[in-house]
């Protein structure tokens, strides 16, 4: 009889293809982006035409803002020059009184009056006198209005700056808001070029009004 076998032979092991791991679709992890992305843009829309009104009314109101603070640059500049011209009115009426007092004293003194009497033509000149240094003062404290006009040029400066920005804001993404024609994106272009050329100068109002028209601001 035939020796038996010290140990059974161990059956074959089978893979169950339903187990095994499967690797990773790129094309999934794309899609998920792609999905983010989509997500992204539509917020950041979303926002943009939350934007939209501020941003005109913000644009519409620049220019009567540095309109009110240019008028009041000149109303302040008016007011000073009224008060220079006035002071230096009394300061001339103050010169010549000063000299008729001295001629009245000198006559007095001459005509061997009452001490009295000079005594109180000199009390009024030295009054003129005081009066004359507070008249200094006055103008002294006139320069404020310089400063007031150097701050208002600075303010007027900012908001120029600001509108220019604004603008810019409406004038890139009004095509992507508006959904505008090709052309139209094209006269979008120039008129960026437009505002980069307004920089240096002043802001030209028919340009503000065009670009606003254009993309239904006004």
């Amino acid at each position: 009889m035939m020796a038996e076998t010290r140990g059974a032979a161990k059956p074959a092991v089978q893979v169950d293809g339903n187990n095994a791991e499967e690797p990773p679709d790129p094309n999934a992890k794309l899609y998920e982006e792609l999905g983010e992305l989509a997500r992204f843009i539509d917020t950041t829309m979303k926002t943009l035409s939350e934007f939209s009104a501020p941003v005109n009314n913000s644009t519409q109101q620049l220019p009567q803002a540095m309109s009110h603070l240019t008028d009041l640059k000149a109303m302040t500049e008016r007011g000073t020059h009224e008060v220079i011209r006035q002071v230096e009115a009394i300061q001339d009426n103050h010169v010549r009184l000063a000299q008729t007092l001295k001629d009245l004293t000198h006559a007095l003194r001459l005509a061997q009056a009452s001490s009295s009497l000079t005594d109180q033509l000199q009390s009024i000149a030295r009054t003129l006198t005081d009066d004359d240094k507070r008249l200094i003062e006055i103008m002294t404290a006139l320069s404020f209005q310089d400063l007031v006009a150097q701050s208002v040029n600075k303010l007027v400066t900012i908001l120029d700056e600001v509108e220019h920005k604004l603008l810019q804001l409406v004038v890139v993404f009004g095509p992507y808001q508006k959904q505008v024609a090709q052309k139209d994106q094209g006269k979008a272009s120039e008129m960026l070029k437009q505002l980069e050329a307004t920089k240096s100068t002043s802001m030209n109002q028919d340009l503000v009004d065009e670009i606003l028209k254009q993309f239904g601001f006004n």
